[in-house]
């Protein structure tokens, strides 16, 4: 079979914009998605910097599979997709249909008992609107799994994420900003959306920033 030649970053943006999404966004587990713009910065700036192509990617809360999707679009040697919602696996599954991806797997599993290990981790956990610290699970699975993570979370909690990372013995090596669209969650909400500015960490364990340094 003919290997597939990576995306430029806009046609992978492209790309991302065309995928089915989720039509009704639980509230209750935070089903933010992840604007194309915005993920496909982050896919190819991981791109770029190496830890994409040929590499296991998993995907973790993927809702609709863009990141898992994205990896497999640049190269990956496989992506893995998993979240809790089955509907969001079920249209995941139809999206990599469309797109004729064959090295992308999608499940239905709990952050907590996902067990393979991975090159690197996407994630874009919830931001602890409905429960404080719900992101804490996907960082503490992230950082046992892998060796590189690229992960999302609301902006102000930047000394919570990067101490807890110091904790287990990981460094962030890169920091972006983005903004991600909020649906209204109460009733009594006036605005449908609401844009909140995230930071985008990139971590890596000590040693590997170490090296990647020297």
């Amino acid at each position: 079979m003919r290997k597939r030649q990576p995306l430029s970053k806009k046609e992978l943006e492209i790309t991302l914009q065309s995928l089915e999404q989720l039509p009704n966004p639980k509230p209750e587990l935070e089903q933010y998605s992840t604007p194309a713009s915005l993920a496909a910065e982050i896919l190819y700036t991981a791109f770029l910097m190496g830890d994409i192509e040929n590499n296991r990617i998993a995907d973790l809360g993927c809702g609709t599979g863009t990141f898992a999707l994205g990896a497999a679009l640049l190269g990956a040697r496989e992506a893995i997709g998993i979240d809790v919602d089955p509907k969001a696996v079920v249209i995941s599954w139809r999206n990599a249909s469309f797109l004729e991806l064959n090295n992308v797997r999608f499940y239905v599993v709990e952050v907590s008992e996902f067990r393979e290990e991975v090159d690197v981790v996407f994630q874009n956990p919830p931001f602890g609107v409905q429960k404080r610290h719900a992101d804490v699970p996907f960082l503490k699975k992230a950082f046992s799994i892998s060796s590189v993570i690229y992960t999302i979370h609301k902006s102000g909690n930047e000394d919570f994420i990067t101490d807890l990372a110091y904790k287990y013995g990981w460094k962030a090596t890169n920091v972006m900003r983005g903004m991600i669209k909020i649906p209204r969650i109460f009733e009594f909400h006036k605005k449908r959306w609401k844009e909140v500015e995230v930071s985008i960490f990139r971590f890596v364990r000590e040693e590997s920033w170490e090296r990647e340094g020297s």
